[in-house]
């Protein structure tokens, strides 16, 4: 007789295990008794297919029986969900070549209530719903595990976080396969140390491409006691806290940054001054057309080298938010030229295609600026990352009452299934790299200037980020420089600066505009001039003096006179960034001339203050 038909035949299910814990054998009594077909079990590792066995008593007799070779019956409820509620008699054997043979059948529903062995499992049955229902209901995720990693059960939570589709989808499979490589090992040694005792552990879960999750754990064996340890693994998702406490360090690096950079600036745009003043009085002055030209370029750089000083100035400084006319044009320019170095290491090419006439937009320089660094950086680094170079466009148009903005590379472009998400907080693709914040800052700032912003995938190319602002008025639109005129009267003037080299370009400078110059280095020779002299349509003084003196001294002086020459002050400063600086200059209620500046923007200031000086009865 064909032995399968006896084992189809029986009333009892036949399962045979190998040597290496594989099922060889289900017969079809035991599907029928457990709802599980042969081709669900047959094949796998029994650890596998059961792994709620795992730290049980049936793992317990399974190993004596291979142990020692002697028959043993167990009566014991399934822990498999799909099993549930279910109670089997088992006999295990051990068979030659070392396998193993169990009998089972379900006893439950032929229990006699009157048995005393029913009320036992019944309360039994209960305690199992009643530790199941508290499990999946923490609020945290929550992970049984053996010794060796292995997942044994994993409540919703714990699914959520290994990013599974249900409970199933991990039993069996190793906690290891989600932890970073370099952790594999002190995960493994921390179970095993938890046997004897709560261990606590840090843990960066990886997910392949997706932003790792780092997380908080507490590790406690629940079965102590017993020859197979179950280890509860209850953690908590720290990211988003870690990556906050990142952002809290960076921003406090960036504040010790900012009072460095203000010093530097005051350093740099000094002798930025002196050479800008001295290179544009060559050039109007020179008869040789090659010592124009080489004046020409020497001024452009002294000036550009000074708006990069002032951009820093603007990034760093804390300012409240303003609406004027921008032109975005510049703006391109400007980040264009900051981020210069990090397109050329990527061999990307920026092209700039905003027409001249372009309407301005209204919003807020500093923040515009920021909106359109951010998206340059993120389209550089996208073609960066192909590794063959390529471009990027700044393009913009006017449509209606709008103008817009346009970024668009030759990178990879966006993947569908995340593009739109690229807006939410915290969301990255760059791993330790990003901070997922600068999109959705940029958006944010969009949308309080009236503006939105989105993204997509250009067929053939990249991706293209679009921003759309509202255009500023034909009033509003920001003047175009023009060149220095001279005067219509001269002034009598006096120049205060502690630098020889700044003072005298200033001197040149005001000389070459047609007024009568005084200078002094310091604010008692300030003060000698001014009781020497007497009258002064226009005192250009220097914020920062000398250690104990500011030009805000000289200014408190003049107003406590009571001859109302504190109105003809007009400062110059190298550096604006700092708090009290700031402030002081907001109390003053004087023009300010920032360094280094234009021989016209010196002229128009100039005669702005001896305008109102004609205005206003002495």
């Amino acid at each position: 007789m064909d032995p399968r038909i006896v084992l189809d035949n029986l009333d009892v299910g036949v399962m045979a295990i190998s040597p290496d814990w594989t099922i060889a054998e289900w017969s079809a009594p035991a599907a029928r008794i457990t709802g599980l077909p042969a081709e669900r079990v047959v094949g796998r590792n029994f650890w596998v297919a059961f792994p709620s066995t795992k730290a049980t008593p049936v793992e317990r007799v399974l190993r004596d029986v291979l142990a020692d070779g002697e028959p043993r019956m167990l009566v014991t409820p399934a822990r498999a969900p799909e099993l549930k509620g279910m109670v089997f008699e088992t006999r295990v054997t051990r068979a030659p070549g070392n396998y193993l043979l169990m009998l089972f059948r379900q006893v439950r529903q032929e229990l006699d209530p009157q048995s005393p062995t029913a009320p036992i499992l019944a309360a039994f049955e209960r305690e199992r719903r009643l530790y199941l229902q508290l499990f999946d209901s923490l609020p945290i995720p929550a992970l049984v595990v053996a010794i060796d990693g292995q997942i044994l059960e994993a409540n919703p939570e714990g699914v959520g976080l290994l990013g599974a589709a249900d409970a199933p989808a991990l039993r069996g499979r190793s906690l290891g396969d989600w932890a970073a490589e370099a952790e594999r090992s002190a995960l493994l040694a921390t179970l095993r140390d938890a046997v004897h005792g709560r261990q606590q552990l840090h843990l960066t879960l990886d997910f392949g491409g997706e932003a790792a999750r780092e997380v908080d754990a507490v590790i406690e064996n629940v079965a102590p006691g017993e020859s197979s340890a179950k280890l509860l693994f209850l953690a908590v998702d720290v990211s988003r806290e870690l990556l906050l406490q990142r952002r809290l360090l960076k921003a406090d690096r960036l504040s010790q940054l900012g009072v460095l950079v203000s010093g530097v600036a005051h350093e740099l745009n000094n002798p930025l001054s002196a050479i800008a003043a001295f290179a544009e009085l060559l050039k109007i002055d020179t008869k040789n057309p090659e010592h124009r030209e080489s004046a020409e370029i020497i001024h452009a750089e002294a000036m550009r080298a000074g708006r990069v000083v002032r951009t820093l100035l603007d990034f760093a400084r804390q300012r409240p938010r303003v609406r004027q006319a921008v032109a975005i044009k510049d703006v391109a320019e400007r980040v264009v030229a900051l981020h210069k170095g990090d397109l050329k290491k990527g061999r990307v090419q920026a092209f700039i295609l905003i027409p001249d006439d372009l309407p301005a937009v209204i919003g807020d320089p500093q923040e515009l600026q920021q909106v359109l660094l951010n998206a340059l950086a993120n389209a550089e680094q996208a073609v960066a990352a192909t590794g063959r170079g390529g471009k990027v466009v700044i393009e913009a148009r006017r449509v209606d009452d709008r103008v817009v903005v346009m970024v668009e590379d030759t990178g990879p472009g966006v993947p569908p299934d995340i593009i739109d998400r690229v807006f939410e907080p915290f969301f990255t693709t760059k791993g330790e790299a990003g901070t997922g914040l600068g999109l959705a800052i940029s958006s944010g700032l969009v949308k309080a200037m009236s503006g939105r912003m989105y993204i997509h995938n250009v067929e053939g190319a990249g991706a293209r980020l679009v921003v759309e602002l509202p255009s500023a008025p034909v009033s509003a639109q920001p003047e175009v420089e023009r060149p220095a005129r001279a005067v219509e009267r001269p002034l009598s003037v006096l120049i205060v600066e502690d630098e020889e080299t700044v003072r005298r370009g200033m001197v040149r400078m005001t000389e070459r505009l047609g007024h009568h110059v005084a200078s002094a280095s310091g604010f008692d020779e300030a003060v000698a001039r001014l009781k020497e002299a007497g009258v002064y349509d226009a005192l250009l003084v220097d914020v920062h003096l000398d250690e104990a003196h500011s030009g805000f001294d000289l200014l408190e002086t003049l107003r406590v006179e009571g001859r109302g020459r504190g109105r003809r002050l007009i400062f110059t400063t190298g550096d604006s960034i700092s708090a009290r600086t700031r402030d002081q200059l907001q109390v003053s209620e004087r023009p300010v001339l920032k360094k280094p500046f234009r021989l016209e923007e010196l002229r128009q200031i100039l005669l702005r203050v001896a305008g109102e000086q004609t205005a206003t009865p002495q």
